[in-house]
């Protein structure tokens, strides 16, 4: 079977000669909803469908009556062989871990149950209501499942008499330990504040593996030994709770419509229960002929539950009813889905470069180095906010510099930089500059923020507010791809801090409920923006990381009312995203070429704008002297800005070197501010001698590249800083604390 090169390959050629195959991972857990497949053979759209989105996927054969296949396990790790039992010729295969794999034919008109230990420990059966995994599967540890003698249309020998025997009997005798350690595997018990959602997780599970008739003397008890396990236990009138709200879903007989509910759900083939990187619920579903994703517990489920259960009971559901229903699928998604990432807006996935329209029909776009396209239905890589807002369709053939006709600049470095930063915002999964525009009243800076905001990650909010504390910070970049601050004053060094992590990449954590322990996981990198009418990044780890754009005021005539500008803006958007998207290709076939001779500020940038300068129809050398440019100016307007850099320059001044403990610079520079007329009461000014050490460690960059260079170093106890400046001629003369003529006062 050399023909066959992929899994896809030989799970095809499985359902060709009548088997039902379904996708599974490598711990053997189905990748789908399985049961459907049952009752009926998966077409070959359905076969490719999944194998598109699992290219690994095991392939596993559904058997019983339905692929007219009943299997016999033998584990080799309980020391057990074939030759202990009388087995035909038939079609036969080795198992990831070594054991045998024996394929018989389905006795007609009969039902062979798949069942566990049928002959003691290591021998199972699996018949109708089971599956078992083919060649060429690998199992979690590596070891492949091989064909002995490949499994064909006709080399099925008759299911032995003795085999039937024993797996029959085994099914009417049952076995509460065997239960056990089913549904009991890998669950240890969970957190006081994910144990009632565990609890309707496991309930289900339990009801799910358990025959009815022993759901009380087993599931009951069995749930009870799991919730011990919890580091704080649920009260036995909450466990019951929920055991009895979860078991009206699985009772045999009669049941009404709500109650089968969750069961018709989780048949339907168009629906995928699954978790995302961080744990995170979520369910795939169709919805009006496209597929749409959302959390578990999100509102538009609630409400999503409540129009089906209207739709089949003719009647509204009560909040326990949608509560329950939700946790149950929550519970699903976490423990038996599989993981997607997931991200907002634009992701990359399989090497080409995503971006999600986020509009109703939940379209996006394909970008590759070869075009662009249209798809009606992306795979499962993005999620979204309430304030995600719908993108317009791009045009083909568009054109991203009609941007420029809505920007009030006309320095050429400076709109070269801005169309490579718009650009660069396109492609994710590297650091960004930040675009910090400044200017006086009446410069256009919000205007063309929301503009920018609107060709990025439309949203309803075009501008945020600079939030007040940390955690309104964190948790407006967590749910934004694209954030930009408008009219921003002042930065607090915490803040500051924040942002230089949300534009290189970090981690944040907060507390989801006074009432538990659970924490909330923030990882994100984010392109981000803010303006002001000065310059507010005044800290050097901030700006570094920052693009500067200076606007200046439009005179009266030359002003256009904002319905005008958004106007025209409208009607060329679709042009400029078709624009953008167009440079986009470009971009990834140019970049793999882009070579730098030296390291850059924000080097990933520099690269990806070298390319997107290309793209553009400029020179990566053009882009590198505006970039090298903008640097310049970002440590003459810091060094001009920051208090602390101003009186040391000024302090410096005339001298070669200086040497001495903190505490008598800080002494020094106190002086030197009152008479050189700087305002020691600003908020960046240090308010002792470890603030004014830590203040130098920041500006030693800025400084260095104006010949100004700090060291701090440690000798026994005590601590100096000298300061060399190589803008004054080499002399003899050296500076310290006892020389009076050091003195500016």
């Amino acid at each position: 079977m050399e023909k066959f090169k992929t899994n896809l390959d030989w799970a095809l050629y499985y359902q060709s000669i009548g088997l039902s195959i379904i996708p599974t991972r490598k711990n053997k857990k189905s990748l789908i909803n399985w049961k459907p497949y049952q009752g009926r053979c998966a077409t070959t759209e359905e076969i490719k469908k999944w194998w598109e989105i699992w290219p690994n996927a095991n392939p596993a054969l559904v058997t019983g009556k339905i692929s007219g296949v009943v299997a016999l396990d033998i584990d080799i790790k309980h020391n057990r062989t074939s030759k202990e039992f009388d087995i035909p010729k038939t079609a036969c295969a080795r198992s990831g871990n070594g054991g045998e794999h024996f394929f018989f034919r389905h006795p007609a008109g009969k039902i062979i149950k798949t069942s566990d230990a049928i002959s003691g420990n290591g021998i199972d059966s699996r018949g109708d209501g089971g599956y078992i995994l083919l060649a060429p599967s690998i199992n979690e540890k590596g070891g492949k499942y091989e064909w002995i003698l490949q499994l064909e249309k006709d080399n099925l020998a008759e299911m032995p008499e003795w085999f039937e025997k024993l797996t029959n009997t085994a099914y009417k005798n049952g076995s509460q330990a065997n239960i056990e350690k089913k549904w009991l595997k890998g669950k240890d018990g969970t957190s006081e504040g994910s144990r009632n959602s565990t609890a309707a997780s496991m309930s289900g599970v339990i009801l799910s593996s358990t025959r009815p008739e022993l759901s009380e003397s087993i599931g009951w008890e069995q749930l009870q030994i799991w919730n011990k396990k919890n580091e704080k236990p649920l009260s036995d009138a909450e466990l019951r709770n929920t055991w009895e709200s979860i078991k009206k879903y699985h009772k045999s007989g009669k049941t009404n419509q709500t109650d089968g509910l969750v069961e018709n759900l989780l048949r339907r083939e168009n629906i995928i229960l699954f978790h995302d990187q961080l744990g995170d619920e979520y369910i795939s579903l169709d919805v009006d002929g496209h597929q749409e994703i959302w959390a578990c517990r999100s509102k538009a489920i609630k409400k999503w539950l409540s129009r089906e259960i209207y739709k089949t009971c003719k009647k509204m559901p009560s909040s326990e009813i949608i509560k329950n229903i939700t946790s149950l699928l929550a519970g699903i998604a976490c423990f038996d889905g599989q993981k997607f990432e997931l991200q907002n807006r634009i992701t990359w996935h399989d090497n080409e470069l995503w971006y999600d329209l986020t509009n109703e029909s939940w379209q996006a776009i394909r970008i590759t180095g070869d075009s662009w396209e249209l798809v009606d239905k992306p795979p499962i890589i993005f999620k979204r906010y309430p304030h995600n807002k719908p993108q317009i369709t791009p045009s083909v053939n568009g054109n991203a510099n009609l941007f420029l006709n809505y920007v009030n600049i006309t320095n050429a470095e400076h709109r070269l930089l801005l169309m490579v930063f718009l650009i660069s915002c396109f492609i994710p999964g590297f650091p960004h500059v930040m675009s910090v525009i400044f200017g006086p009243q009446g410069s256009s800076k919000s205007t063309l923020a929301k503009i920018i905001r609107r060709i990025i990650d439309p949203s309803l909010i075009d501008v945020a507010s600079f939030p007040h504390s940390q955690r309104e910070l964190v948790q407006a970049l967590a749910h934004h791809y694209f954030l930009f601050f408008d009219n921003v004053s002042y930065i607090s060094e915490e803040q500051s801090d924040t942002l230089c992590k949300a534009v290189t990449g970090g981690g944040h954590v907060k507390r989801e409920l006074y009432e538990n322990d659970e924490d909330i996981i923030y990882n994100f990198m984010r392109c981000l923006g803010l303006n002001g009418i000065n310059l507010v990044t005044t800290r050097p780890d901030l700006l570094e990381r920052s693009l500067l754009i200076e606007l200046e005021r439009i005179e009266p005539e030359n002003r256009k009312t904002e319905k005008e500008i958004y106007e025209n803006f409208e009607k060329d958007l679709p042009a400029i995203l078709g624009g953008v998207f167009d440079v986009l290709v470009k971009v990834l076939k140019i970049q793999p070429t882009i070579k730098l001779n030296s390291h850059y500020r924000m080097a990933d940038w520099a690269l990806w704008g070298c390319a997107i300068a290309e793209a553009l129809g400029h020179t990566k050398e053009e882009f590198l002297n505006a970039y090298q440019n903008n640097t310049v100016r970002q440590t003459e307007m810091l060094l001009n800005d920051n208090v602390v850099a101003t009186a040391i320059m000024g302090f410096m001044n005339g001298k070669k070197e200086w040497e001495s403990t903190p505490t008598e610079l800080f002494r020094k520079l106190s002086n030197h501010a009152v008479f050189g007329n700087i305002d020691t009461t600003e908020k960046y000014w240090p308010k002792g001698a470890n603030s004014l050490s830590r203040k130098l460690n920041e500006l030693s960059s800025p400084l260095k590249e104006m010949n100004i260079f700090v060291s701090i170093s440690t000798t026994g106890t005590k601590r100096f800083i000298k300061i060399i400046n190589k803008n004054v001629p080499n002399t003899d003369e050296t500076y310290d604390s006892d020389d009076v003529s050091a003195e500016l006062t």
